[in-house]
């Protein structure tokens, strides 16, 4: 396998378990926090609509109950824009007839989530790695040390950032982000540079 095929999974497949949720209603799963995909994303591919994003949203009453919901998930990289199809399907009502008015937000997510999958993001709850508390143990593990042994961004950091931008180095710039731990406003100045 062409290790470059796999560049894009192995940089997303690992998960945060402080973005996880053990759900235990009928089967026991995990599942990802959506926010948590987003940001995610973002770090990979730049801002919402920008670097990545949804076009040709269509929702679909499929039969009474059932909503169906399409649409086309794309990406930017330094080969081009690229997308595919994503979809999902959700009920209208809760099992005791009452209306969910969050049914769009739930469809919309469910497909999101789905798409982002098969890109390698969170593989390895999807996968089923989470239901290995060894595997978990090594995640927390890992990520607690991440998080420690990030630098403070300095100002000569985030000025050598804004320069390495301005002179068509935002792909090097995108890569050493996760390195830092950065103020707000530090990460939204870089993140509309990078735009």
């Amino acid at each position: 396998m062409n290790k470059n095929n796999m560049k894009l999974w192995n940089a997303v497949e690992k998960t945060n378990p402080k973005y996880t949720k053990q759900v235990g209603f009928g089967r026991k799963f995990t599942t990802v926090n959506a926010q948590y995909q987003v940001r995610c994303a973002t770090e990979q591919f730049g801002a919402f609509g920008k670097g990545w994003g949804i076009d040709d949203e269509f929702f679909n009453p499929i039969i009474d109950g059932l909503i169906g919901y399409t649409a086309k998930l794309w990406w930017k990289d330094s080969e081009g824009k690229h997308s595919f199809n994503i979809n999902a399907s959700i009920s209208t009502h809760s099992k005791a007839g009452k209306l969910d008015d969050e049914c769009y937000k739930k469809v919309t997510t469910d497909a999101l989530t789905k798409g982002l999958s098969k890109l390698g993001f969170n593989a390895d709850v999807f996968m089923g790695q989470y239901d290995d508390n060894k595997y978990v143990a090594q995640m927390k593990k890992e990520f607690s040390k991440e998080e420690k042994q990030k630098t403070k961004m300095t100002a000569d950091i985030f000025n050598l950032m804004m320069e390495a931008i301005s002179k068509g180095k935002g792909d090097k710039v995108k890569e050493r982000m996760g390195d830092y731990t950065m103020t707000k406003p530090q990460k939204d100045k870089l993140l509309k540079a990078l735009a």
